[in-house]
């Protein structure tokens, strides 16, 4: 048996693929514990997992929710020097074989490159949309991480992802939903998407099962970071004439606080896998996760990405690989958000590329294949 212990953040995407691998590498036999913030605990623990609070960094989130959350994770989190105290104590208290780290969290990295802890990262989304060479998150990201990698004596980089190179990089994605960017490290191994193992929600529809009209289900990001009320409501009336079966889950916008038009479903959440197969087109953020799962079931997308981390350009590169759409997730009307909807309804090229990433995403290795993966590096010696 390997002892791996996942160091994670209370993001959104992030975490699903972390438990997902987690639990192939428990149903292996492996024991797992994870550590990051008490945001976290519940969820963790409800699933098994024993959880440790990094105490360093913990200090550094917000008590309340910031005007502004990107200086904030920056400090507490993406670029925190607390985890150069957090992660050799942690290591002492908590011994491991392999350490798995988020990707973001570079002040974990470098405390486990000071310290040698035999290391793998794991990449949460495309490369080449979440930190480009000369993108937005290494723009605002380097400086800080530099600053961290000094104090813990390491060398200075000229580029966010030369902090992953020292380890193996597995990435839960597909090369098909990478947009092109420099050429990735030797080191990464795609692995696919990965999903949150999930029992049935209980969700019943509340549509016959005669209805003929296609089912659209939108859903937007459930992180801390943005408020989605505005990108639910737009959704809600720009498909309020019952064309369709609508299907909006809010994540964390309270449901109260829209107007719900004509016999629209709108609840909190369900797993998208549990949704997906039946839909005829996804409306969204375009985050990763909700990405994948509506390639892995060939379904179009309609993006309207909130202006940061990778969502932007996954929109982008959905609609140039023509299996999607791409709006002005802040601007977009719903008179637009409908137009796009019907377009890719309509015009059956859209689904034909989702089929293709569809396809590639079939074929990765997936969880079981990332668990297989660190196990070897856990018997390495």
């Amino acid at each position: 048996m390997t002892g791996f212990l996942f160091l994670t953040w209370p993001g959104a995407g992030n975490q699903v693929p972390e438990i997902g691998i987690a639990a192939a590498l428990r149903a292996a036999g492996h024991r797992v514990t994870f550590a990051g913030y008490a945001a976290q605990a519940g969820r963790f623990e409800s699933l098994g997992f024993a959880f440790r609070v990094l105490p360093h960094a913990q200090r550094r989130w917000p008590a309340q929710p910031p005007q502004d959350w990107m200086p904030a994770l920056v400090d507490a989190v993406w670029a925190c020097g607390g985890h150069l105290d957090d992660i050799p104590r942690l290591l002492a208290d908590e011994p491991a074989d392999v350490l798995v780290v988020d990707c973001l969290m570079f002040g974990a990295l470098t405390a486990a490159e000071r310290v040698g802890a035999r290391t793998a990262v794991l990449v949460h989304s495309s490369p080449g949309a979440l930190s480009p060479p000369g993108g937005p998150l290494e723009r605002l990201l380097l400086p800080a991480v530099n600053e961290v990698r000094a104090a813990g004596g390491l060398t200075h980089l000229t580029r966010l992802w030369d902090a992953w190179t020292p380890f193996p990089t597995l990435c839960t994605s597909v090369r098909e939903l990478d947009p092109p960017a420099q050429p990735l490290p030797a080191e990464f191994t795609f692995v696919g998407p990965v999903d949150e193992p999930s029992g049935p929600s209980g969700w019943t529809s509340p549509w016959p099962a005669d209805d003929p009209r296609p089912l659209v289900v939108a859903g937007f990001s459930t992180g801390p970071a943005w408020d989605q009320a505005s990108r639910v409501q737009r959704t809600l009336d720009a498909l309020d004439d019952g064309c369709y079966r609508l299907l909006v889950t809010t994540g964390m916008v309270d449901p109260q606080r829209v107007r719900v038009p004509g016999d629209a479903a709108v609840v909190p959440f369900i797993p998208h896998g549990e949704v997906f197969p039946g839909a005829s087109a996804v409306v969204t953020h375009a985050g990763h996760g909700t990405v994948a799962t509506a390639m892995r079931h060939g379904v179009p997308v309609v993006g309207l990405p909130n202006p940061a981390a990778d969502q932007p350009a996954l929109a982008a590169h959905l609609a140039e690989r023509g299996a999607g759409i791409a709006l002005d997730g802040e601007r977009a009307t719903s008179a637009e958000i409908r137009a796009a909807v019907d377009k890719v309804l309509n015009d059956n090229g859209y689904r034909d590329a989702a089929a293709t990433i569809s396809a590639a995403i079939a074929a990765a290795p997936g969880a079981a294949g990332a668990a297989d993966l660190l196990a070897r590096l856990g018997a390495e010696r």
